[in-house]
């Protein structure tokens, strides 16, 4: 056990991926689409005030009747609004329980169960979105991965829209390491545990939270990568996909981007 742990505490290499889909684990997942629906938190999803400011701004930028492919949609917060309005709404996450909630909740909008890494559309909407600065926490491969499915799936003149975080987020984000003792259960687990937490920087601009979950008789190890970026950096990895830069903003909400926003959206157009 000894080994097994100082192997899991030392820093790993940059981008090194865990293999534990815990997003849809029945315990987790049920703590998440509690985070999700909790208004006086950011947790999981921004807070309703915002995500209706978010979707006035997005249905802005649609044609009458436009389709959308809202992926990572989690329990479907925005995809509800967005059909409310109107909008021919398709949902994708890798959460179940948070796909059934939302199909529950919403007759309207057609929500898939699916890792949207996998996702295999063509032509088939005006805008894709990918809200709360998900795009971050993937690694280069996939992010290269999602942005040729993404434009695949939008039709022509269709847009692109996610926000990242930037510098200004990362800057204040140091190394340490700390744990918690989970006699009850706790969020990684229904099970007593301890939760070894370490958060490691790999330059400016890129972060990792990695957590050990030691439970009776297991191990468990999960990666979550942040990675921010300026408007030149996004530029530089996008463009090559094929896209057209359509412009930045401060937010998803469209607020005017400047040099102080944490939060960077990109609205870009196949």
């Amino acid at each position: 056990m000894y080994l097994e742990l100082c192997a899991l505490l030392k820093k790993p290499d940059l981008y090194e991926r865990t293999h534990e889909k815990f997003w849809n684990d029945p315990h987790i997942s049920k703590g998440m689409l509690e985070a999700h629906l909790d208004p006086s938190t950011d947790a999981a999803s921004r807070r309703p005030g915002f995500i209706d400011r978010s979707v006035e701004w997005i249905i802005s930028l649609l044609p009458e009747g436009a389709s959308l492919l809202d992926i990572g949609c989690g329990p479907g917060l925005y995809a509800k609004r967005l059909s409310d309005k109107g909008i021919r709404v398709t949902g994708i996450d890798f959460s179940e329980r948070s796909i059934d909630y939302a199909r529950e909740h919403d007759k309207k909008s057609d929500y898939i169960f699916m890792d949207y890494l996998r996702m295999d559309f063509e032509n088939a909407f005006d805008m894709v979105i990918l809200i709360y600065c998900d795009y971050g926490a993937l690694i280069p491969e996939e992010r290269a991965n999602l942005l040729q499915r993404v434009y695949r799936a939008l039709k022509p003149g269709g847009r692109f829209i996610f926000d990242v975080f930037t510098p200004e987020h990362t800057l204040g984000i140091k190394e340490g390491t700390s744990w918690e003792i989970c006699p009850q259960g706790g969020f990684w687990s229904p099970e007593p545990h301890i939760c070894l937490n370490a958060r490691y920087r790999y330059n400016e601009n890129i972060s990792l939270d990695r957590y050990v979950v030691i439970k009776e008789n297991e191990v468990h190890c999960h990666n979550i990568w942040d990675t921010g970026f300026t408007r030149e950096s996004l530029l530089e990895e996008v463009l090559p996909a094929g896209f057209i830069c359509d412009g930045f903003y401060g937010d998803v909400a469209g607020k005017p981007y400047d040099d102080g926003s944490e939060t960077l959206c990109a609205v870009f157009r196949k």
